[in-house]
């Protein structure tokens, strides 16, 4: 299970999303809202974390690396645009 953990991870925010799009009472939703976000928090960190510690066993090092410096980049990119959207109003 240890082993495994990000992919439940993964599969427990994308449930929430699914749920809170079929939960048609609203009572449920902040609980639905607080799991996705803890999720989602963990598991985008722990994604990078496990992608840039396996660099070392990686035979294609460069392309690697270039290819998990732009998926950070555009996860921080994302990321800070919801940013400037939620607090530009």
């Amino acid at each position: 299970m240890r082993g495994h953990i990000e992919g439940v991870l993964w599969v427990v925010s994308f449930g929430c999303l699914w749920a809170a799009a079929l939960t048609s009472p609203k009572v449920y939703l902040p609980v639905i809202a607080a799991v996705w976000l803890l999720s989602t928090v963990t598991v985008i960190p722990l994604h990078f974390v496990k992608a840039w510690r396996k660099l070392g066993t990686v035979p294609n090092k460069r392309q690697y690396a270039a290819w998990v410096g732009f998926e950070s980049a555009c996860t921080l990119a994302l990321v800070g645009g919801f940013v400037y959207a939620l607090f530009s109003r």
